[in-house]
């Protein structure tokens, strides 16, 4: 396994080219993302955001550039090397991934079935010191009242706490965050990236993290990067940019298509 130093990026691209049936998606884009900071990942709908989310762990390859996650390679990787890349990369999806029957304590638990050798069966199939690990991250994320209850009972901010708090059961030293809290009405958002930030900030796990909401993506991150038509074309620090400044990314690409 890779290991990186305080001072290397837990993630960099380089000039990463990817197209689909001909289709350019991401065109020359280089990155890099250091260790514990909060990057948001902005850009109109079709700018590539999900697509170079998946380069960083393996689900698609580059045509061309390499791509460095936590020391790694993913296209160089045996299968085996990828999978024990992928235990050290979360996955925060906008759909959660949840099983609706199970409660929020098994659905948390089944972040460590990778490391489990044998199938699981309910809460208490998975040992003592798993289980209080989950009840400590479901409290981290507010929701350890609430362990015992079915996700479909849930709101969609508590399912999406719940899978945060799955994903931190990983141990992540990366998280990746794909549109989060688009299915999410405003004060579940402000909840679900505030969650993110301060545990991304006490445990030193970087975030890259997709969103369509200006605001949210200056208030929550540290830095923002933008994509417009597969090209990166801004990457500062939130608080040099403006409200204004960033909607300027969509307002082209909107007169672009139009």
């Amino acid at each position: 396994m890779a290991e990186i130093t305080n001072g290397d990026p837990v993630l960099r691209l380089s000039d990463i080219g990817k197209s689909f049936d001909g289709v350019t998606v991401l065109d020359g884009v280089s990155l890099e993302v250091p260790r514990g900071s909060f990057v948001a990942l902005t850009g109109p709908s079709g700018a590539g955001k999900s697509t170079l989310l998946r380069l960083v762990n393996g689900m698609h390859l580059p045509d061309r550039g390499t791509v460095s996650t936590l020391g790694e390679n993913p296209a160089a990787c045996s299968r085996a090397r990828l999978r024990a890349l992928r235990a050290r990369v979360g996955f925060v999806f906008q759909q959660f991934g949840l099983v609706g029957r199970l409660s929020a304590m098994e659905n948390v638990l089944m972040g460590a079935l990778a490391t489990l050798r044998l199938p699981r069966y309910g809460v208490m199939s998975y040992p003592r010191a798993l289980r209080a690990r989950a009840v400590e991250q479901l409290d981290r994320v507010g929701l350890a009242d609430q362990r015992f209850q079915r996700c479909d009972t849930l709101s969609g901010g508590q399912q999406q706490r719940v899978a945060v708090a799955r994903t931190l059961l990983q141990g992540p030293e990366l998280i990746l965050a794909d549109e989060p809290v688009a299915s999410l009405d405003p004060a579940a958002s402000v909840l679900v990236l505030d969650t993110l930030k301060r545990i991304s900030a006490e445990d030193g796990i970087s975030v890259l993290c997709s969103l369509h909401q200006v605001e949210l993506a200056l208030s929550t991150a540290d830095r923002v990067v933008a994509l417009r038509g597969g090209r990166l074309v801004l990457d500062e620090p939130a608080r040099d940019l403006t409200a204004a400044r960033l909607r300027t990314i969509y307002d082209l690409a909107g007169a672009r298509d139009g």
